[in-house]
């Protein structure tokens, strides 16, 4: 159903079944969370998910929009507002700990997803991230802020470390993001400055 002829009542309840998707996916994991279990956590029934969604590729879809449309709103504006690289890759590693600490949920569904999408439609976001880092670490190199490195190579030393936090937060769920988040820019600030 186009999103320019839903009615509010269709947007609410379409809002609300990508909740319960995504609290399905982040606490049954990937292949637990079928349509009937994402129905039943909703309080409706399946053919309802169906009518709104067309099916659980649709609804995937539309769990995967939602939480990179969370994180963008979160981090692009934290990283474009910086007037140097490297106070824009400490906004880029603190902003990307943040959404995990506001938006935990949505952070493992998203995952969940990508893990079970080797070779589908997801499978680029981790391409995607990697250049979007890429380009932050160019900015730092070209203006002499950053040492001479290869680039690829220190974007994924970062996304990397980012990355094995949420794996690591559905075990340890009380783990402080802080203390990581203080860590993690100050090892990834003395990996990229350029030598005194």
């Amino acid at each position: 159903m186009p999103s320019e002829s839903r009615t509010f009542i269709e947007e609410a309840r379409r809002a609300q079944i990508i909740d319960c998707a995504i609290d399905a996916l982040a606490t049954l994991g990937y292949q637990q969370a079928s349509m009937t279990k994402i129905a039943k956590l909703a309080k409706i029934s399946p053919g309802v998910i169906s009518y709104h969604f067309g099916g659980k590729d649709e609804l995937i879809k539309a769990v995967v929009t939602h939480v990179v449309e969370l994180a963008v709103g979160l981090m692009v504006p934290r990283i474009m507002a910086q007037t140097t690289a490297a106070a824009a890759l400490t906004a880029y590693i603190e902003s990307n700990l943040e959404f995990m600490r506001l938006h935990r949920n949505p952070l493992i569904a998203l995952v969940e997803v990508i893990l079970h999408d080797r070779d589908g439609p997801y499978s680029g976001q981790q391409e995607t991230a990697l250049t979007d880092l890429e380009k932050v670490l160019d900015w730092g190199q070209q203006t002499g802020e950053f040492r001479d490195f290869d680039q690829r190579s220190m974007a994924i030393a970062i996304r990397g470390a980012i990355d094995a936090v949420p794996t690591y937060l559905i075990s340890n769920p009380d783990y402080d993001l802080g203390a990581l988040t203080t860590e993690l820019t100050t090892i990834f600030s003395l990996a990229t400055r350029r030598p005194a």
